[in-house]
């Protein structure tokens, strides 16, 4: 049969019938037939060619120890085998999916509903099975975004406005034949609708918003996103990107875990170092407006803090309580997704909501010196979050709101009340403001990780901008770095980057000593960071081990190192 296939066409190794159906044992003997099966082909069977089928009962050691051999053969595929009903199965085919090379193509065979493919495609699926829209098609069944119906068998025929079903007057009158065609023709088009919009949704940085929304076609659909979030975050993690530009609505319980959202509460809780001169700490509520200093609720938090505290200001360390991102550092309020995520602002919250945040905060708080005061001016759910935590938070707590809202005359006036009377019994010195320093060493931990900003912004730097357009960082005249208040994170220049190289952070190593063009693509990547992500802030050394260029990658560091195409750093700026 070999000699009956096209060049160009790619092979599915097989299988046997009801074979993922079938223990470990028997998982184990099947991949290992077909290694044996491409071992003896000589040179009838392309390995590049080969999509090899993974049973879903392999074990992940022996799926580990064998995959390399069939990478070393020349294989870039893999099949992997899920029923549809979004469970247990389903999730241990995504598992052993997480295992595979970065440059594998992937393709998912079974029952794959037309509404599962965003959340297929977002979980790194390349080639979805359309058999289910044929088998439906088959049997009578016209497939909806949410749900089927029976042609043969309904009482009432829903109305369609695809070219196939509009085409006919009464699906009921038609016979089966033609039935069939117009079905296959609807059910298709339902598929492909669904990937047209994957693809979009991708390109437009949405899709992780488009799988939340398509999680209420079924409980099913909920409980499976809520679990790999959970299971698979390692994975999932790696391609999600670092920046963004447009909203990030964040509607539901569905987007508590999602890997934007817990990576940002990891790096807040591991990555950020308070300055050792805060001695107040001002919690404070969220706001519906982004970034927060913009809304009419925090101006006037600033202007009863600044009143309180006067040239002691600085001082004051405010930590913004929110959900569910956890614990905002006023530094890092620009930073992505801070300022960019939208979510219903109600003031109620439930018991995960307030377990995460309180969680955040305890681990927060615990960065300062136990003779620091906390400042809770917060009500409602985020009282309940400040209270929660309570039992381990070390400093004293001074709650300012009463059961008020944050913003009323009675609170901001005990607000203004607690800070004057703080700054006498803790003898709060006068000092000149810090904020564009503090701004730039924060966001420098936040992405290059703890100890960056005393490395990148030492003493010595002249630091000179505004919080809400660009902050710059000089060091005897060279600029080391630049502050974007659009984006909220900072990008280097060669100075810079030289800087932090020494730190063995978020570096690329390129196959030259001069990078040509602008851009550094995956087949000149020696070897890179593990931790790099997409969008981060990377700087490039040669072979002499220099820094030669310094830019945004455009893929993650693994990905880099296993892709021989594709761009993998967008350089900014590069040893001429």
């Amino acid at each position: 049969m070999l000699e009956l296939i096209r060049d160009d066409d790619p092979i599915l190794l097989p299988s046997l019938p009801s074979s993922s159906t079938l223990g470990p044992d028997f998982a184990a003997a099947l991949l290992n037939r077909q290694l044996v099966l491409l071992q003896n082909s000589g040179d009838m069977i392309e390995p590049s060619r080969v999509i090899v089928r993974i049973p879903p009962q392999v074990k992940h050691e022996l799926l580990d120890s064998i995959v390399p051999r069939f990478d070393e053969l020349g294989v870039r595929g893999a099949a992997f085998v899920f029923n549809g009903e979004l469970g247990p199965n389903d999730r241990d085919s995504l598992a052993l999916r997480s295992r595979l090379p970065r440059n594998w193509l992937t393709l998912a065979l079974g029952r794959i509903e037309p509404y599962a493919i965003p959340v297929f495609y977002y979980l790194g699926l390349d080639l979805i099975d359309a058999g289910r829209a044929l088998g439906a098609a088959a049997q009578g069944i016209r497939l909806w975004p949410r749900g089927y119906e029976s042609i043969p068998h309904s009482e009432e025929i829903r109305y369609c406005s695809c070219h196939a079903c509009s085409s006919q007057t009464n699906l009921a009158d038609i016979d089966r034949e033609a039935l069939q065609t117009v079905l296959v023709a609807h059910n298709m088009g339902l598929c492909r609708t669904f990937l047209s919009e994957s693809v979009n949704a991708a390109h437009l940085g949405q899709l992780r918003s488009l799988v939340e929304s398509m999680t209420h076609s079924s409980p099913a659909s909920a409980a499976f996103l809520r679990t790999v979030d959970k299971e698979l975050y390692t994975f999932t993690e790696e391609f999600t990107n670092t920046t963004g530009s447009g909203a990030l609505p964040l509607i539901g319980p569905e987007s508590y875990n999602s890997p934007v959202v817990r990576r940002f509460r990891e790096y807040v809780a591991s990555r950020y170092v308070p300055p050792s001169y805060k001695k107040l700490i001002l919690i404070l509520p969220c706001s519906a407006r982004k970034p927060y200093s913009d809304s009419k609720s925090h101006k006037l938090f600033r202007e009863v803090t600044d009143a309180g505290l006067g040239a002691s200001r600085f001082a004051v360390a405010e930590t913004i309580l929110t959900s569910p991102l956890g614990v905002i550092p006023r530094e890092l309020e620009r930073s992505y997704p801070a300022s960019f995520y939208d979510l219903p602002v109600t003031g109620d919250w439930d018991a995960e909501e307030t377990a995460i945040a309180a969680d955040a905060l305890s681990v927060h708080l615990a960065k300062f010196d136990k003779s620091a005061v906390v400042i809770a001016h917060v009500s409602g759910g985020y009282e309940d979050a400040v209270k929660a935590a309570e039992s381990r938070i070390q400093q004293s707590i001074i709650y300012t709101t009463s059961g008020q809202p944050a913003t009323s005359r009675e609170s901001l006036e005990s607000l203004g009340e607690t800070l004057k009377e703080l700054v006498d019994v803790l003898s709060l010195k006068s000092g000149r403001s810090l904020e564009n320093k503090e701004i730039l060493r924060a966001t420098a931990d936040f992405q290059f990780g703890s100890g960056s900003g005393e490395v990148l912004i030492p003493e010595n730097a002249s630091v000179w901008g505004k919080p809400y357009g660009m902050i710059v960082s000089r060091i005897e005249k060279e600029q080391t770095c630049a502050y974007v208040a659009a984006s909220g994170a900072l990008s280097l220049t060669l100075v810079g980057g030289r800087l932090v190289a020494p730190l063995e952070r978020y570096w690329v190593r390129f196959d030259g000593r001069r990078i040509k063009g602008g851009s550094v693509f995956a087949v000149g990547v020696l070897d890179a960071d593990p931790k790099i992500r997409p969008g981060d802030e990377v700087i490039v050394i040669g072979t002499d081990d220099e820094v030669i260029g310094v830019g945004r990658s455009e893929m993650s560091g693994i990905e880099m190192c296993e892709f021989e195409k594709g761009c993998a750093v967008s350089v900014r700026h590069k040893v001429d």
